[in-house]
Formats: C-alpha cells, sequence, structure tokens
C-alpha cells in the first residue's frame, strides 16, 4: 500500500517555497524511506494526515495504530528532541524512535486518538483544567539539547518585520505602536530569562483531544523558551470560549506560572500574530 503513499502535492509546494534547496531530493526519497520504516514496525499505511511542511502518516501496527513522520526541516532534530521531552512529562505522544538523514528527519510516534484538533472541538468539551493544568510540568525544565535556537530572537524578528506574511488566520500585521511596546516587554522579559523547555507553537491545531478530557500537544517548533509563553498562547486562543475576567488569573493557577509575566508573554504573542 505504501506505492500509492507519496508526499502531497501542497505539502511539497509548500517545502519548495521554504526550503528549496532540500524540497526535490527529500520528497525523492521520502516513499523509500516509509517503506522501510514500515516494515521495521510491521505497519500498514492508512492516510497521509493533514501538514504544512511534513510527510505525516498514519499506520497501523499489532501493537496499535502509530504516526510516521517525515520533515525536511533543518530543526528537525531539535523538534524531535523536545518532542521526546514533552512525551516523558505525559503532555505529548510517546515517540517510539527519531533519527536523520541526509535530507531531513524522521519520528515514529504513538497516535492521538480520537485526535480531533482543539480548534475544532465541542466548546463544552473543553476545560481550563485539562488544558492548561498539564503544562505546569514544563515549568522550569531544561532544554533537551544544548545550543538550540531561543524563542525570543524568533518572536523579536516577528514584531521588527513591518511586511509580516506568516499570520494567526483573521489577523493584519500589528501597528507600528504595537509592535514597538511588545519590543520593550520583550526585552524587559529577556533580562531575567533562563532558556528552558518549550513547545514553541501551542497553537489550536498543535493540540490533539486524547481520551476523555486529555489533550496532547503535537509538532513543537524546537527552540528554548519558557512554558509561560506557551501558556500565553493557548490563552489567546481560548479566551472567547472560556470569556471571564478571571480567566487569566485562573490559567496562570492552573499552569504554575508568575501572572504578570503571562499577561506579559500574552502581549507579546499577539502584537506577533502567533
Amino acid at each position: 500500500m505504501t506505492d500509492r503513499i507519496a508526499v502531497p502535492a501542497d505539502v511539497l509546494a509548500n517545502v519548495r517555497r521554504r526550503w528549496p534547496g532540500a524540497a526535490e531530493s527529500w520528497a525523492a526519497q521520502a516513499e523509500t524511506q516509509l517503506r522501510e520504516i514500515c516494515e521495521r514496525y510491521r505497519a500498514t499505511p492508512r492516510e497521509v494526515l493533514s501538514a504544512r511542511y511534513g510527510f505525516v502518516v498514519a499506520v497501523d501496527t499489532a501493537d496499535g495504530p502509530l504516526v510516521i513522520r517525515s520533515s525536511p526541516d533543518p530543526h528537525g532534530s531539535d523538534q524531535a528532541a523536545v518532542a521526546v521531552a514533552l512525551a516523558e512529562l505525559s503532555i505529548a505522544p510517546r515517540v517510539h524512535e527519531a533519527f536523520s538523514t541526509e535530507h531531513g528527519t524522521w519520528s515514529v510516534l504513538d497516535r492521538v486518538l480520537p485526535g480531533t484538533p482543539l480548534s475544532r472541538a465541542d466548546p463544552v468539551t473543553v476545560t481550563p483544567h485539562a488544558l492548561f493544568a498539564p503544562l505546569a510540568a514544563m515549568a522550569d525544565q531544561p532544554p533537551p539539547v544544548a545550543g538550540m535556537p531561543s524563542i525570543l530572537d524568533w518572536l523579536r524578528d516577528r514584531l521588527e518585520d513591518d511586511h509580516l506574511a506568516d499570520l494567526r488566520p483573521g489577523t493584519t500585521v500589528a501597528s507600528v505602536d504595537e509592535r514597538r511596546d511588545a519590543l520593550e516587554v520583550l526585552a524587559d522579559l529577556t533580562c531575567d530569562h533562563t532558556p528552558a523547555l518549550c513547545h514553541g507553537d501551542a497553537s489550536s491545531g498543535n493540540i490533539l483531544a486524547y481520551a476523555p478530557s486529555r489533550w496532547m500537544f503535537i509538532d513543537p517548533r524546537g527552540m528554548t523558551g519558557e512554558h509561560s509563553y506557551d501558556v500565553a498562547v493557548l490563552a489567546l486562543r481560548v479566551s472567547a470560549v472560556f470569556s471571564s475576567p478571571d480567566l487569566t488569573d485562573l490559567i496562570a493557577a492552573l499552569a504554575q506560572t508568575d501572572n504578570e509575566r503571562l499577561r506579559a508573554w500574552m502581549k507579546i504573542a499577539q502584537a506577533a500574530r502567533v
């Protein structure tokens, strides 16, 4: 069945735009490598899952459903390391294997079921406790790899970009004044920032339903940061669902992060349109 499974055209187009020098060689070896991994796990491919920059395939095995993922991202090994660290905290699916080739990084993970993204979940099934309390386990955890890029630098670049194209859906580039204020807040946070474990992309599409009232965080960005930033990004996503004047206080308590620091990160994330 792997003969009929290939890198989707839209994914290849995205990869060509982002990493033009790596796209063709990565796509050319992806099917062969997938077949080899399937043979090793005695896995039967079922479907290609939605992704922007990766080849992600759901497979069945005698031990349960898995996901095999390949990415040409130059920081793929860092992303895999963060995924392993999060899995050890029971925040992300178990990683059975992760390895890099000259063309990209592969990982084999447990499949999250039912796997409904937070963005498409029935609000009745979503609670602040289920979403935010697990993130407390990340507090002050060290980065899994030395020398990883920093989410602070990535955010600073976004805030300084007058023509930012990679925007959160439904938004436009923030005003110069809003971004200038956010840059000042970011500079303040940088003064007492210690690089730590960070998912880096806690958008609602990367948070999947897992069993009753549990959520798993997938596809980390592969950068250092701090868990308060992840909490802030998620807080912005759910603010419309849990409309309450005390919501930020509740979230800070659940995730065990400083209230004022959380508000500062929310201001930065909002201005950076993440």
